[in-house]
């Protein structure tokens, strides 16, 4: 899917990008907001990625800006509902990007599994998180100290890259 006018699209995830995902994972930032803060070894990784890249209910997207690749998107089904798991490249931060992704991400996973719950969590203190879901159209359903539960569900306009 493409956003022309800004020149951004997602591309599926293959197998060249394993060293590239691992790379971003293990940034300080990426890991600070991750549920699991500890750095991720290239075993570890290797294992992760193949199960991912081969997995049926898993969608894997990169985030192409100017050509580029700017982050990553991950969905992955389990019944009805799938969770969203997503980051931008420490250089890509701040331009805006994360919401885009995440709104053609939903457009993208609308043709796959059609108009699935889609779940994303956060912590509460990531405000950048927080803002990129709610400007892509997801609506905070459950909030702890520990965590906050975002949920999107799709309609037929819901997640229009606009």
């Amino acid at each position: 899917m493409r956003d022309e006018p800004n020149n951004i699209y997602l591309r599926t995830v293959n197998e060249a990008d394993e060293a590239l995902l691992l790379h971003w994972a293990n940034d300080p930032e990426t890991r600070k907001w991750s549920f699991n803060a500890n750095s991720i070894t290239h075993s570890e990784h290797k294992k992760w990625f193949e199960r991912k890249l081969n997995a049926l209910n898993v969608l894997m997207f990169i985030l192409e800006n100017e050509n580029k690749p700017a982050g990553l998107v991950r969905l992955e089904k389990e019944d009805n509902n799938a969770i969203i798991n997503y980051l931008i490249a420490p250089e890509e931060r701040g331009k805006g990007l994360a919401s885009k992704m995440l709104k053609m991400a939903m457009n993208i996973k609308q043709d796959y599994w059609g108009s699935i719950k889609v779940l994303a969590f956060t912590f509460p203190e990531n405000i950048a998180s927080n803002k990129s879901l709610q400007k892509a159209g997801f609506i905070l359903k459950k909030s702890t100290d520990e965590k906050n539960c975002y949920e999107f569900y799709n309609s037929d306009t819901a997640g229009i890259v606009k």
